[in-house]
Protein backbone atom coordinates (compact mmCIF):
# COMPACT_ATOMS: atom_id res chain seq x y z
CA UNK A 1 0.00 0.00 0.00
CA UNK A 2 2.97 2.40 0.30
CA UNK A 3 2.85 3.29 -3.64
CA UNK A 4 0.06 5.01 -2.83
CA UNK A 5 1.32 7.11 -0.55
CA UNK A 6 2.91 7.20 2.69
CA UNK A 7 -0.59 8.08 4.17
CA UNK A 8 -2.26 4.78 2.61
CA UNK A 9 0.72 2.28 4.04
CA UNK A 10 -0.03 3.71 7.32
CA UNK A 11 -3.49 3.03 7.09
CA UNK A 12 -2.77 -0.19 5.43
CA UNK A 13 -0.36 -1.49 8.26
CA UNK A 14 -2.78 -0.14 10.76
CA UNK A 15 -5.76 -2.48 9.03
CA UNK A 16 -3.76 -5.32 9.41
CA UNK A 17 -2.84 -5.31 12.75
CA UNK A 18 -6.54 -4.62 13.84
CA UNK A 19 -7.24 -7.18 11.86
CA UNK A 20 -5.26 -9.93 13.52
CA UNK A 21 -5.48 -8.16 17.24
CA UNK A 22 -8.20 -9.82 17.92
CA UNK A 23 -7.14 -12.92 17.32
CA UNK A 24 -4.01 -13.02 19.51
CA UNK A 25 -5.99 -11.74 22.70
CA UNK A 26 -8.65 -14.82 21.99
CA UNK A 27 -5.37 -17.24 21.61
CA UNK A 28 -4.43 -15.63 24.97
CA UNK A 29 -8.11 -15.93 26.78
CA UNK A 30 -9.56 -18.69 25.79
CA UNK A 31 -7.26 -21.46 26.93
CA UNK A 32 -7.32 -20.26 30.23
CA UNK A 33 -11.25 -19.55 30.45
CA UNK A 34 -12.87 -22.77 31.69
CA UNK A 35 -14.95 -24.99 28.97
CA UNK A 36 -18.12 -23.01 29.28
CA UNK A 37 -18.37 -19.24 28.86
CA UNK A 38 -21.18 -16.81 29.72
CA UNK A 39 -22.68 -15.87 26.70
CA UNK A 40 -26.01 -14.41 27.33
CA UNK A 41 -27.22 -12.04 30.24
CA UNK A 42 -30.89 -10.38 31.62
CA UNK A 43 -31.22 -7.12 32.54
CA UNK A 44 -29.94 -7.36 35.86
CA UNK A 45 -26.38 -8.94 34.87
CA UNK A 46 -27.05 -12.03 35.26
CA UNK A 47 -26.11 -14.98 33.29
CA UNK A 48 -28.71 -16.81 31.28
CA UNK A 49 -27.08 -18.71 28.86
CA UNK A 50 -23.63 -20.93 28.49
CA UNK A 51 -21.69 -21.34 25.17
CA UNK A 52 -18.37 -23.85 24.66
CA UNK A 53 -15.76 -21.21 24.84
CA UNK A 54 -14.77 -22.14 21.84
CA UNK A 55 -17.06 -19.77 20.64
CA UNK A 56 -15.27 -16.47 21.23
CA UNK A 57 -13.57 -17.33 18.26
CA UNK A 58 -16.39 -16.21 15.67
CA UNK A 59 -15.92 -12.13 15.85
CA UNK A 60 -12.05 -12.80 15.79
CA UNK A 61 -12.22 -14.71 12.63
CA UNK A 62 -14.82 -12.51 11.06
CA UNK A 63 -12.72 -9.38 11.74
CA UNK A 64 -9.58 -11.11 10.45
CA UNK A 65 -11.52 -12.27 7.20
CA UNK A 66 -13.39 -8.62 6.73
CA UNK A 67 -9.74 -6.43 7.27
CA UNK A 68 -8.19 -8.79 5.01
CA UNK A 69 -10.85 -8.61 2.10
CA UNK A 70 -10.94 -4.72 2.50
CA UNK A 71 -7.35 -4.89 2.30
CA UNK A 72 -7.46 -6.63 -0.47
CA UNK A 73 -9.98 -4.57 -2.07
CA UNK A 74 -8.19 -1.57 -1.34
CA UNK A 75 -5.44 -2.96 -3.69
CA UNK A 76 -7.56 -3.79 -6.27
CA UNK A 77 -9.68 -0.72 -6.89
CA UNK A 78 -6.81 1.44 -6.19
CA UNK A 79 -5.06 -0.61 -9.38
CA UNK A 80 -8.77 -0.03 -11.53
CA UNK A 81 -8.25 3.82 -11.09
CA UNK A 82 -4.46 3.91 -11.81
CA UNK A 83 -4.53 5.96 -14.67
CA UNK A 84 -4.15 8.60 -12.47
CA UNK A 85 -1.89 8.58 -9.13
CA UNK A 86 -4.10 10.69 -7.03
CA UNK A 87 -7.00 9.07 -7.91
CA UNK A 88 -5.39 5.93 -6.78
CA UNK A 89 -4.32 7.40 -3.81
CA UNK A 90 -7.55 9.09 -3.14
CA UNK A 91 -9.50 5.40 -3.68
CA UNK A 92 -6.77 3.57 -1.21
CA UNK A 93 -7.43 5.79 1.37
CA UNK A 94 -10.96 5.61 1.47
CA UNK A 95 -11.07 2.08 0.99
CA UNK A 96 -8.59 1.62 4.13
CA UNK A 97 -10.41 4.47 6.18
CA UNK A 98 -13.45 2.48 6.29
CA UNK A 99 -11.94 -0.89 6.94
CA UNK A 100 -10.15 1.31 9.77
CA UNK A 101 -13.97 2.06 11.64
CA UNK A 102 -15.11 -1.17 10.82
CA UNK A 103 -11.97 -2.96 12.65
CA UNK A 104 -12.52 -0.57 15.38
CA UNK A 105 -15.87 -1.29 15.93
CA UNK A 106 -15.54 -4.90 15.76
CA UNK A 107 -12.56 -4.61 18.17
CA UNK A 108 -14.57 -2.99 20.31
CA UNK A 109 -17.55 -5.38 20.20
CA UNK A 110 -14.67 -8.18 20.70
CA UNK A 111 -13.50 -6.63 23.76
CA UNK A 112 -16.94 -6.26 25.71
CA UNK A 113 -17.51 -10.41 24.43
CA UNK A 114 -14.39 -11.13 25.89
CA UNK A 115 -14.45 -9.40 28.83
CA UNK A 116 -18.09 -10.68 29.99
CA UNK A 117 -16.89 -14.04 29.55
CA UNK A 118 -14.29 -13.89 31.64
CA UNK A 119 -15.32 -11.96 34.46
CA UNK A 120 -19.11 -14.03 34.19
CA UNK A 121 -21.53 -11.13 34.17
CA UNK A 122 -22.83 -8.12 31.63
CA UNK A 123 -22.60 -4.97 32.28
CA UNK A 124 -25.67 -3.42 32.66
CA UNK A 125 -26.26 -0.61 30.42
Amino acid sequence: MFKYGRKAGRMGVALLVLAVLPLVIAAFVIPNVGPEVATKFDAAGEVTRWSPSYELLALPVVTFLLGLATYASAGRQAKINGDSAAMARIVCERYLRNGLVSSVFLNVVNAYCVFTAVAGTGLPF
